[in-house]
C-alpha cells in the first residue's frame, strides 16, 4: 500500500489523481513482498536488458557496480549474511543468515566474530559434489587482499580484520584476521570494534572461493565463476578445471557486450534458503542498444525490464496515466543522492558564510523537475540519506527551503556574513566570485541543471564558468586536488551497504582526497603540505577525520545516532556540499511481471523474487 500510495502522489503532480485513487481503491496490481509468493506463477523465462554491460566481466572482487551486486546477490552468489529482497521498510536493509546457520557469536568488545556454516552447501557444476568449507572463505578473503585480483574493487573496507594489509602489502603468507577453526566453523578477528562488519559480510566479494576455479583468471574470473546460488551461467557445466587456466574455455552464458543467460543451478537446495524463492527458470538479458529502443521493447511485452536505464518521461507518464498500467511504474528511494560539492579551498568556497548562502539559494524543486518531477526523489536537506539514519533527520533542513523552493533573502543574509560581501548588501563583490570554475556532466538533464545553478547563484553575486564533461572525465576532475575545480554540480552517491559509514570516509576522510583516492572532491581534512602542494593559498580547513573515526568503531546499537550527528556536523559546521535530491530507483516493467520487489542492497528490481506470466 505505501508504494501505492507513493504513485498517487506522483500522479498528483501531473494532475491524474482520480484514476490513481481508483486504481488504488480496486486493490489492483502486485504488491511487493513474499505474502503473494503462492500466486507467482512459477518457471517461464524473465527477459531483461542492459544499455552497457556489467564491470569487471562479472569478478566479484572487482566489481563495484551495483548491477554486478544485484546479479551475485539474487542469482550466483551466497555470502555468510545476506539480505531479503525487499524494500527497507520490509527489512531489506537488514543482513540475514544465508550460508551461516545463524547470527555470528561477537565477542564483548566487539573484535571477534565467529560463524557456523549450514552443512552440506553444495557449489553449482560442474563442482556440484564439492561443499562450502570455511577453508573456501579464507581464499576467497586472501584473493580479496590481493591488489591485482582485486583492482578496482572495495577491498578498503576489509582493511579492518587483522592482518589484511599486511597480507596485501605482501608482509605475510596468511591473513591473521581470518581462521577456518574446523570445515563449518570460521572466525574474524577485527582491528577494533566495527558493528557494521555484517553488512561487509554480506558483499558479494565475500562469498567463498572453491579451490583451484579462480587460478590463472587475474582478468577474466568472472567468465569461470562457480557459486552457490539459484542460478548459474548457461554452460557451467562444461567448466573444466582440470585443463591448465589457458586452456579452460569461459561460460557460454555470458557475452561480453552482448548477452547474459542464468539458469537453474541443480546444486542449489531451496530448504537451505529462507532468502531466495527463485521462481523463473531462465533470465536472458541482452547488452546494448538505447534507453529508448528498450522502452519500447518493454511497452510491446518483448523485454520486461531495463536494468541499468531510466525509463524516457513520457513513457512513465503515459503509463501514470493509465488506470490498468499504473503499476507498471515502480519508484523507491534508491539510498543515493544528488548533490553539488564545493572546493573548501577555493575562493569564494573556502568561507563558510558563502557555501551557506549558496544552500539557501539553490532551487533545489527546480532541479528535481529537471531531473523528471517528484517520482525522481525527495529533496535533501542534508548527506546521508534518510534510510540509513532511521529517518532520524527527516525533517531536517537547515537552510529552510523544505519544498525546494530558494530562500533568496536567507541567502542573502549569509552572503552578507561574508568577506566576499564588502558592504553587507548580501551580493558577492569581490573579484573572486566572478568566472568561477566549475564541472558538470555533458548528459541530460545536467547542462540544464547547470543553467538554472547559474541562475540562482547571481542572486548572491556568484557567476560561474561551467566545462561540461563526458561523466568519467567529469568525476575525474573533481577529484584532482590539483585541478582547482572549485564546485562540481554534477555528482551522485549511494550506499555500498546499508551503513553510514559508505558516506564518512569515501565522501569526507582525508585519506580519500584525490587524484590517487576517492571521492572527497571538498577536500574536508585536506592537510597543510597537501593545501601546499597543490598550490592553494590556504592553509587550513575543516576536517571530520575523528568524527568519523568515532562513528566507524561504534556499537551497532550506537551507530545511527552518532552519523546523524556526523551529518549535522557536516552541514552546519563544514558545509562541503549542497544536497539537492534524495534519489529514486524509477523502473518500467512489462505486463507479464508478477510480484515485484525492491532490493534495497542493490537498488532495483529483485530477480530471485520476481515471476512472469507466459
Amino acid at each position: 500500500m505505501r508504494r501505492k500510495l507513493r504513485l498517487i502522489a506522483i500522479i498528483a503532480v501531473l494532475g491524474m489523481v482520480t484514476a490513481a485513487c481508483a486504481a488504488a481503491d480496486d486493490g489492483g496490481g502486485s504488491d511487493s513482498g513474499d505474502e503473494q509468493q503462492g500466486e507467482v506463477t512459477q518457471g517461464g523465462t524473465l527477459k531483461a536488458a542492459l544499455i552497457s554491460d556489467v564491470a569487471d566481466a562479472f569478478d566479484p572482487h572487482k566489481s563495484y557496480y551495483t548491477v554486478n551486486w544485484g546479479f551475485y546477490k539474487c542469482c550466483l552468489l551466497r555470502t555468510l549474511l545476506s539480505y531479503n529482497g525487499l524494500p527497507t521498510e520490509e527489512g531489506g536493509n537488514e543482513p540475514l543468515p544465508d550460508l551461516a546457520a545463524d547470527q555470528p557469536e561477537v565477542s564483548e568488545d566487539g573484535t571477534e566474530w565467529t560463524f557456523t556454516l549450514k552443512e552440506g552447501i553444495a557449489y553449482a557444476p560442474p563442482l556440484e559434489d564439492t561443499t562450502v568449507v570455511a577453508e573456501d572463505f579464507v581464499r576467497s578473503f586472501e584473493r580479496l587482499a590481493d591488489p591485482k585480483a582485486s583492482e578496482g574493487g572495495y577491498a578498503f573496507y576489509y582493511s579492518i580484520i587483522e592482518g589484511f594489509d599486511d597480507f596485501s602489502d605482501g608482509k605475510a603468507d596468511t591473513i591473521s584476521g581470518i581462521e577456518a577453526v574446523d570445515d563449518q566453523t570460521v572466525k574474524f578477528t577485527l582491528t577494533d570494534s566495527y558493528g557494521d562488519f555484517g553488512m561487509r559480510l554480506a558483499m558479494p566479494a565475500t562469498a567463498p572461493l572453491p579451490e583451484g576455479v579462480a587460478d590463472g583468471h587475474v582478468r577474466d574470473y568472472g567468465r569461470f565463476l562457480v557459486g552457490t546460488g539459484p542460478y548459474m551461467f548457461e554452460g557451467s557445466e562444461d567448466l573444466d578445471f582440470e585443463a591448465a587456466p589457458e586452456d579452460q574455455k569461459p561460460v557460454s552464458g555470458y557475452k561480453p557486450n552482448r548477452s547474459i543467460t542464468l539458469v537453474r543451478n541443480p546444486s542449489w537446495d531451496p530448504e537451505t534458503d529462507d532468502l531466495r524463492p527463485a521462481n523463473v527458470d531462465r533470465i536472458e538479458v541482452e547488452i546494448g542498444g538505447t534507453e529508448e529502443d528498450v522502452a519500447n521493447k518493454v511497452d510491446a511485452g518483448d523485454l520486461d525490464i531495463n536494468l541499468d536505464g531510466v525509463p524516457p518521461a513520457q513513457q512513465i507518464r503515459e503509463f501514470l496515466s493509465d488506470p490498468e498500467r499504473e503499476d507498471q511504474v515502480q519508484a523507491y528511494p534508491s539510498d543515493a543522492v544528488r548533490y553539488i560539492s564545493f572546493n573548501l579551498a577555493e575562493p569564494p568556497f573556502d568561507d563558510i558564510n558563502v557555501r551557506k548562502a549558496v544552500n539557501a539559494v539553490i532551487d533545489k524543486d527546480g532541479m528535481r523537475r529537471l531531473r523528471g518531477g517528484p517520482q525522481f526523489g525527495d529533496i535533501a536537506g542534508h548527506i546521508v540519506v534518510d534510510g540509513l539514519l532511521d529517518d532520524e533527520l527527516a525533517d531536517y533542513f537547515p537552510y529552510g527551503n523544505e519544498d525546494g523552493t530558494p530562500d533568496v533573502e536567507g541567502a542573502q543574509e549569509f552572503m552578507g556574513e561574508s568577506e566576499y560581501d564588502s558592504d553587507g548588501d548580501g551580493v558577492c563583490d569581490a573579484p573572486e566570485c566572478k568566472d568561477i570554475f566549475a564541472v558538470t556532466d555533458q548528459a541530460d538533464p545536467y547542462a540544464d541543471q547547470a543553467a538554472l545553478i547559474e541562475d540562482s547563484l547571481k542572486e548572491i553575486g556568484i557567476e560561474l564558468e561551467v566545462q561540461a564533461l563526458e561523466r568519467d572525465p567529469m568525476y575525474e576532475k573533481c577529484n584532482d586536488a590539483g585541478a582547482h575545480v572549485a564546485i562540481c554540480l554534477g555528482p551522485a552517491w549511494g550506499k555500498d551497504y546499508a551503513d553510514a559509514t559508505t558516506f564518512g570516509e569515501p565522501l569526507f576522510g582525508s585519506v580519500a582526497i584525490g587524484p590517487d583516492s576517492c571521492c572527497n572532491y571538498s577536500l574536508v581534512g585536506a592537510p597543510a603540505d597537501l593545501l601546499k602542494e597543490n598550490d592553494y593559498d590556504v592553509t587550513e580547513v575543516p576536517s571530520a577525520d575523528d568524527k568519523i573515526k568515532e562513528c566507524d568503531t561504534s556499537a551497532e546499537d550506537e551507530r545511527v545516532g552518532c552519523w546523524a550527528e556526523f551529518d549535522q556536523m557536516l552541514m552546519e559546521e563544514i558545509v562541503p556540499w549542497v544536497p539537492y535530491l534524495f534519489d529514486n530507483r524509477v523502473e518500467v516493467i512489462s505486463d507479464r511481471v508478477e510480484n515485484y520487489t525492491f532490493d534495497q542492497f542493490h537498488g532495483g528490481m529483485a530477480l530471485d523474487h520476481v515471476g512472469v506470466s507466459e
